[in-house]
């Protein structure tokens, strides 16, 4: 079944997360997105994170962080630094609904490649600019990184614990998933503008606003009250019990947080703590609060002498929010997510040796029209003939003058992968905490291909 967006054709000329990471999920609904990568310049991604560490062979075509972010599209390689090779970017424009990007503004000014341009050749053209600090302004044309744009978006200084010096940083690049679904809603919003006027539009999205709109309180509390709350780790500023406590086994933890009275009653039933219900220090949800530290030290103890989902589904059914803390292997075999088919198991292009593997699926199901099934990401030029011969037309000749010339290729013209420890050493190293040695079979097992 054909997803919602099929028929809607995307050139992307993205890199890492933000813009790939969107074209991603417009291709699970069905949008053919055409992703233009250099022979020149090899994608990160495409280097990093080699499957089994095997950077033997075309390693640049088997980057785990690559695949993830680039399922389901069509691979085109051109050299933008030729003429020719932007002759023919403008060609696929001319036969496109989007154009989306994550480069400086800069950048596409210097390719000639902003709107206006566009608009030019395809005159209902909706472009996607997805940079750092949005498309205008004084830091318009400043790099941009995860940290620097989490810093900038305000929401590392939320972070850290009472009486740290310092923010905490996150683990993940946060700003750009968050931006990419901003970059999705921005994009749907445009089409639809489109459909009744039959015009396109310019969508301009800032990584770093993006951000910023996911902690509008603290700003309008300013605002209001003129208050920069202090750092509080895992605590809250009204709910007590609130944070991550150990349980049974290593490196094993739960979520709680109790907001009302009535959930107070119910943790110290489930916990069998009589005591606790009946003490003065934790009678309504202010003297919880005022007395956090000293109740976090009673929990502890307690809920380490649980298993983590036993605790979990204990408190859950008498209605105190409860959830384990799962590490990637956790998240990958839990049942719950098993169920509800959240993994998709794609398989890949028998050249790299990589077997069919589960990859994170969409977090929204569509009843009529739901996702179209998994396509590994392309090969480095995989699509190159269907792209610049069957869609533009390309002649065989020039197909073959286009890639004599270096305009397309089919692999890096200097191959450089990120060279990695064995296993044992990046444990020893400390750069990972565990591996296991059967992992293959665990995932055969849980996903049959």
């Amino acid at each position: 079944m054909p997803g919602p967006l099929a028929g809607i054709r995307i050139i992307e000329m993205g890199q890492l997360i933000a813009i790939p990471f969107a074209m991603k999920m417009l291709a699970d609904m069905g949008a053919q997105v055409i992703r233009l990568e250099s022979t020149g310049r090899l994608e990160s991604y495409r280097s990093d994170s080699v499957y089994k560490n095997d950077i033997s062979g075309e390693f640049w075509n088997k980057g785990a962080n690559f695949y993830e972010q680039n399922r389901n599209k069509l691979g085109v390689t051109l050299d933008l630094s030729k003429p020719e090779g932007l002759a023919i970017l403008r060609e696929l424009v001319s036969v496109a609904d989007i154009f989306s990007e994550n480069f400086t503004p800069r950048v596409i000014k210097n390719f000639g490649l902003e709107y206006e341009d566009l608009k030019k050749i395809k005159p209902d053209i909706i472009m996607v600019s997805s940079t750092g600090y949005g498309f205008y302004g004084p830091w318009a044309n400043y790099g941009a990184t995860g940290p620097a744009t989490e810093g900038a978006a305000g929401l590392a200084y939320q972070t850290g614990y009472a009486g740290s010096d310092s923010p905490m940083m996150s683990e993940i690049p946060y700003t750009d998933y968050t931006s990419g679904e901003h970059t999705v809603f921005g994009v749907m919003a445009a089409l639809m503008h489109r459909l009744r006027t039959g015009e396109g539009q310019f969508v301009d999205i800032s990584q770093t606003q993006a951000t910023s709109a996911t902690i509008p309180e603290i700003l309008m509390d300013y605002s209001a009250n003129k208050r920069c709350g202090p750092r509080m780790g895992n605590q809250d500023t009204v709910m007590s019990p609130h944070g991550c406590y150990q349980t049974q086994g290593e490196d094993r933890w739960i979520t709680i947080a109790v907001a009302t009275d009535e959930e107070w009653q119910s943790l110290c039933r489930v916990l069998k703590q009589d005591d606790w219900a009946s003490d003065s220090r934790f009678a309504d949800s202010l003297s919880r609060w005022q007395n956090r530290d000293e109740l976090d030290e009673l929990v502890g103890p307690v809920t380490s002498t649980w298993l983590s989902h036993d605790l979990m589904h204990s408190l859950q059914n008498e209605g105190v929010a409860a959830g384990v803390v799962m590490d990637s292997k956790d998240l990958l075999f839990d049942p719950h997510l098993v169920e509800r088919n959240f993994y998709e198991v794609v398989s890949h292009h028998e050249s790299t040796g990589i077997p069919p593997l589960p990859y994170a699926g969409r977090p929204w199901k569509l009843s009529k029209t739901p996702a179209v099934d998994g396509m590994a990401a392309p090969l480095m030029g995989e699509h190159n003939t269907l792209i610049l011969g069957d869609l533009l037309g390309k002649t065989a000749e020039e197909m073959a003058a286009l890639e004599e010339t270096g305009i397309i290729g089919y692999g890096p013209t200097t191959p450089r992968p990120v060279q990695r420890p064995p296993l044992e050493e990046q444990v020893r190293q400390g750069r990972m905490q565990r591996f296991e040695t059967d992992f293959e079979e665990q995932v055969r097992r849980t996903f049959p291909a």
